[in-house]
């Protein structure tokens, strides 16, 4: 049974969250800076290594009501003006430790969106790998903070379409990127800084084996046909901004 109150430790209370929900038969996964720190082994030590302020978490629609009933026997405050605001997310105050615990419910909508409903299940205890990288490399003003943490997964998973949750595969980034122009536009853009980054920084990692993982998803992403929506968007270009900017609270 899991102590009522929350751990100190976001990466600890992250694991016991999902725990609790997997024992309720709730099918709820990391997101976020915790997931990344738990799928990617290089995301725990230097110089990829860093605090993490909130834990973040993906849940469904038709299990809402038992989420909320779970968080708040874990110790948790319901956000009860934001949750009923905002349909794609949900807040939780922890009052032991003065941090958020954020849930997307369905679907990622941050400076783009996608889907999460048919992928939530596909890995334990975070979102799939590529879910993981795209969250980052979705973010139009990606920090230094954003870019190490897409080298950790870089550098721990290889680029392949095998189906093994610890390969990144090409393949479905490629195909979100192909009905969206504005995605493939950031993402493309977050690639080329991350290349950039890598040639600019002396970094103890293997710069070849990354920079040929950046490749070989760009090179995906352009091979991949593009639909009708994003050919006429893309007449139109930067002229228009292709992203939002999210409210995070």
């Amino acid at each position: 049974m899991n102590e009522p109150e929350p751990r100190p430790d976001p990466i600890e209370e992250g694991k016991r969250v999902v725990e609790t929900a997997d024992e309720r038969d709730l099918t709820v996964r990391l997101i976020g800076g915790t997931a990344i720190n738990r799928h990617a082994e290089a995301a725990r030590e230097e110089p990829f290594k860093r605090g993490y302020r909130d834990v973040d978490f993906v849940g469904t629609r038709e299990e809402e009501p038992e989420i909320v009933e779970m968080m708040l026997d874990l110790g948790y405050e319901a956000n009860e003006r934001f949750n009923t605001m905002r349909r794609f997310r949900l807040e939780f105050f922890d009052p032991v430790n003065e941090r958020k615990a954020d849930y997307i419910i369905d679907r990622f909508d941050f400076c783009h969106a996608w889907s999460l409903r048919d992928r939530i299940d596909q890995d334990y205890p975070t979102v799939p790998i590529e879910d993981l990288l795209l969250s980052k490399l979705q973010i139009v003003e990606v920090s230094d903070r954003d870019v190490r943490d897409i080298l950790a997964m870089l550098t721990d998973h290889p680029v392949d379409s095998t189906g093994d949750t610890e390969a990144i595969d090409p393949t479905y980034v490629a195909e979100l990127c192909s009905s969206d122009w504005g995605l493939w536009r950031t993402v493309t853009l977050s690639l080329d800084r991350v290349s950039e980054y890598v040639e600019t920084n002396d970094l103890p990692i293997d710069e070849r084996e990354v920079l040929s993982r950046v490749e070989a998803l760009r090179d995906a992403i352009d091979d991949r046909p593009k639909t009708l929506r994003w050919k006429l968007r893309s007449v139109v270009g930067e002229h228009k901004q292709w992203y939002k900017r999210p409210e995070l609270g």
